[in-house]
C-alpha cells in the first residue's frame, strides 16, 4: 500500500528542515520516550540530537552531523552507537545527569488503516510538498520486549506497550494540542489526536487528525473526512474538546498535568522550547447518533499543548 510518513525526507534538504522521530515505552504507569532527530537552520547548520523523556524530566543530546545515518530498506535511523527503528531500539547515551543503556524489541505492531486517498494519518495533504509539517503514526501500539539500564537501575519492558510516530517539514504548528494514549480501561483500545493551525496557500486553518481503534474497528476524525473541532473549555487542571465528525461526537478530557520541556524546530532550527507530560490521564466518550458507544479512561497518556486553537479562547 502506497504510503508517505515512513521514509527519510531530508536527503536533499539544505536549508529549514526537520525530521524527528517519538519512541515511546511504557510498562505499568511509567513512561520512558526517546526522540532522534535530524535539523537544519536557515544557514544550512546541520544538527543531530535525541531527547530523552520519563516521569523525571528531559534531557538533550547533541552529535556531530557526520554520526546521522539512514537505511531506508530497514527504515533505521542510526545515531553514534545508537539504533532506532520500526524494530525496537537500542541505545547508549550518557551526559553529567543521566546514563541509558540496553535495547528494546518491538513486536504485534497495530499500524493505522491506509488508502490511496489517505496513504498516512495526514490524508490527501501528504501529497502536498510546500505543508510546514507533516506528521506520520507508524505504530499505535505495539508489545516490547528487552532491559533499559536507566542510572544503573535495570529497566525491564517485556509485556510493555509502545507507541512509535514522527514529524516533519520546517516548523512545529504555532498552536497545536497532541493527546496519545494506548493504555485504557479495556485492554484493545489506542488513541491519537492532534489539532492545529495550519498555514495553507496564503491562509490559515485549524486542522485535526484523530484516531480511536477499539480492538479490529478504526474511527478516523479528520479534516479530511469533514471532523471539526465543537467546542474547547478548560478547567484549572483540565482541557475538554469536543470533536464533531457526522453521526459520531468525541469527547476529549485531559487532566492537563506540569510537563517538562522539549526543544522543538522552528524554521529548522531547535530553538523553541515546549512542554510535554509524558504521563497523564484522559478520558474518551463517543456518542453516535446521540447514543453513547464508548467511554473509557486512560493512563500514562502524553498530553502537549501550545497556545490557543484557532478560533477558541479559553
Amino acid at each position: 500500500m502506497l504510503t508517505t510518513d515512513r521514509f527519510f525526507h531530508g536527503h536533499d534538504k539544505q536549508t529549514a528542515f526537520f525530521e524527528g522521530w517519538y519512541h515511546k515505552h511504557q510498562i505499568g504507569e511509567e513512561v520512558y520516550a526517546f526522540i532522534p532527530g535530524f535539523s537544519i537552520q536557515k544557514d544550512g547548520t546541520k544538527e543531530v540530537f535525541i531527547q530523552v523523556i520519563n516521569h523525571e524530566g528531559a534531557h538533550y543530546f547533541s552529535f556531530p552531523e557526520t554520526d546521522f545515518q539512514v537505511s531506508e530498506e530497514e527504515r533505521k535511523v542510526t545515531i553514534g552507537d545508537n539504533i532506532f527503528s520500526e524494530a525496537g531500539i537500542q541505545v547508549s547515551l550518557k551526559n553529567n545527569d543521566l546514563q541509558v543503556q540496553g535495547a528494546v524489541k518491538y513486536n504485534d505492531h497495530k499500524p493505522i488503516q491506509r488508502t490511496r486517498y489517505a496513504p498516512s494519518i495526514m490524508g490527501p495533504f501528504s501529497y502536498l510538498s510546500f505543508m510546514e509539517c507533516y506528521h506520520g503514526v507508524l505504530s499505535m501500539s505495539h508489545t516490547l520486549e528487552g532491559t533499559l539500564y536507566w542510572n544503573e537501575e535495570p529497566i525491564d519492558f517485556t509485556n510493555g506497550i509502545g507507541y512509535l510516530e514522527k514529524d516533519w517539514g520546517t516548523s512545529f504548528p504555532a498552536a497545536y494540542v497532541w493527546v496519545q494514549c494506548n493504555s485504557f480501561d479495556a485492554p484493545d483500545v489506542r488513541f491519537f489526536f492532534s489539532a492545529a493551525d495550519i498555514p495553507f496557500a496564503g491562509f490559515a486553518f485549524l486542522g485535526t487528525i484523530c484516531v480511536l481503534q477499539v480492538g479490529s474497528q478504526e474511527y478516523r476524525f479528520a479534516t479530511y473526512h469533514g471532523a471539526k473541532i465543537h467546542d474547547v473549555k478548560r478547567t484549572e487542571d483540565r482541557l475538554v474538546i469536543h470533536l464533531k465528525q457526522k453521526q459520531w461526537l468525541l469527547t476529549i478530557e485531559v487532566l492537563t498535568k506540569e510537563g517538562h520541556s522539549l526543544l522543538a524546530p522552528s524554521i529548522g532550527q531547535m530553538n523553541r522550547i515546549i512542554r510535554e507530560s509524558a504521563s497523564t490521564e484522559i478520558t474518551l466518550t463517543l456518542l453516535e447518533n446521540g447514543q453513547e458507544i464508548l467511554r473509557q479512561t486512560g493512563k500514562s497518556a502524553g498530553f502537549e499543548e501550545v497556545a490557543n486553537l484557532r478560533g477558541f479562547h479559553y
